[in-house]
């Protein structure tokens, strides 16, 4: 089992590689090679046809300057999109007009740009850029010596109306994926911000109820010690209860400080999120504000609701909130599923979205460290268990908490 399972994750691990190499890429050097290739390759179409006897006109100076405009301008396409798509396609109609036949590359050049021009400008210039693309086909169907029928024209515009289509489709879940992002950044400046007041509040309510406690306490023993002291030797039995009194008050002390201090430390796993501290009723809001934020999620909730402590229910919550923030950040799923599993003397939290899954996803989760360590610190405070990662090699992503909270005795 394990040496399969060991050489299928090889090939995943190489692909991966390969597809972060590719992506570190600067988009400018691809647009240049690009734009070099299809120039060598339009060049060598003109160098064919020169002394070639046919209805067209004979290639000369003008020919190669024209072409040239309809290949090398695609070096700078992400500078000025608009720009380019107009002098490409410009080169392409007065190249046809003047009764040159068509360069192949050119036209690829000139389908290209209108691509580039819908996805990578704002939605009032693509526009512009689909009606500058259906102005050239009309111009360009109505001067070029290449004989098109019905049939040539409505493909070749149905091409490049599907270029046209496709970069404004990327342009828009572009828009989408970046607005989104912002959502969930300002969710998380926002819960940080709240958070922090939070703890100052917490704080400042536990040093005065430590005052209280452990103060009085303090006043008892140092009262209760001096009384002994002065009657040890002459009653005993009155030192000896006073003694007694002071190991009671003593004991509930420290109970008292163990757990103040138990809760302080549980505040401080929760990043300060205290007072009032959400808990599992909240879920939904919480759903809410994600869906809102561009990743529709549902709620499911199994079995019935036993009393729940509110440590574990706030611990439960935050597990939740972090991981539906890593899928609004990471994933790319569109949408996320939470199920509460409700059982006797343990909840069971479970977030997974239909992400794609790929090694990246769980590189980004991981980057952020503090993420995954704070679950498992707040699932070992209770004696649980947590689990994370791709569901499957076909994709989505999953994190499962099991939260004991049954009490011991004593």
């Amino acid at each position: 089992m394990e040496p399969s399972a060991s050489r299928e994750l090889r090939p995943r691990g190489r692909i991966g590689d390969l597809v972060t190499r590719v992506r570190a890429i600067d988009p400018r050097a691809v647009d240049g090679l690009v734009a070099l290739g299809l120039t060598v390759a339009a060049l060598g179409m003109l160098a064919g046809r020169i002394g070639e006897e046919s209805q067209f006109r004979e290639v000369d100076l003008l020919a190669l300057a024209l072409v040239l405009l309809q290949t090398l301008p695609l070096a700078v396409r992400r500078v000025a999109p608009l720009g380019v798509l107009v002098l490409i396609n410009a080169a392409v109609v007065i190249y046809a007009a003047l009764g040159y036949e068509v360069v192949e590359a050119g036209v690829f050049s000139s389908l290209v740009s209108v691509y580039g021009a819908a996805s990578l400008t704002d939605g009032p210039r693509s526009l512009l850029a689909g009606a500058i693309t259906l102005l050239v086909l009309a111009l360009y169907f109505a001067t070029t010596r290449d004989p098109s029928g019905a049939g040539d024209v409505a493909v070749t515009s149905g091409t490049w109306v599907l270029g046209w289509l496709a970069g404004t489709y990327v342009r828009v879940r572009g828009e989408q994926a970046e607005a989104a992002g912002e959502r969930a950044e300002m969710l998380e400046r926002d819960q940080e911000v709240r958070a922090r007041e939070a703890v100052a509040d917490e704080r400042a309510r536990m040093a005065r109820e430590l005052h209280d406690i452990i103060g009085h306490t303090l006043n008892l023993i140092v009262i209760q010690a001096g009384g002994a002291q002065r009657v040890f030797e002459s009653r005993p039995e009155v030192a000896r209860d006073s003694l007694a009194a002071i190991e009671t008050a003593g004991r509930a002390a420290l109970s008292d400080m163990e757990r103040m201090l138990g809760v302080l430390r549980t505040a401080e796993a929760a990043d300060g999120s205290l007072g009032p501290q959400p808990g599992l009723a909240q879920l939904d809001d919480l759903a809410a504000h994600v869906s809102e934020a561009g990743v529709p999620v549902e709620v499911v909730v199994e079995g019935s609701r036993p009393e729940v402590p509110a440590s574990v229910e706030l611990s439960a919550y935050r597990i939740v909130q972090e991981s539906l923030t890593n899928c609004l950040k990471h994933s790319g799923a569109s949408h996320a599923t939470v199920t509460v599993r409700y059982r006797p003397d343990e909840v069971e939290v479970e977030v997974a979205d239909n992400g794609p899954g790929s090694p990246e996803h769980t590189e980004n989760v991981n980057k952020g460290g503090r993420g995954h360590l704070g679950m498992r610190e707040r699932v070992a405070l209770f004696g649980g268990e947590i689990s994370f990662g791709p569901m499957s090699s076909a994709g989505g992503y999953r994190v499962r908490a099991r939260l004991p909270f049954r009490s011991t005795p004593g």
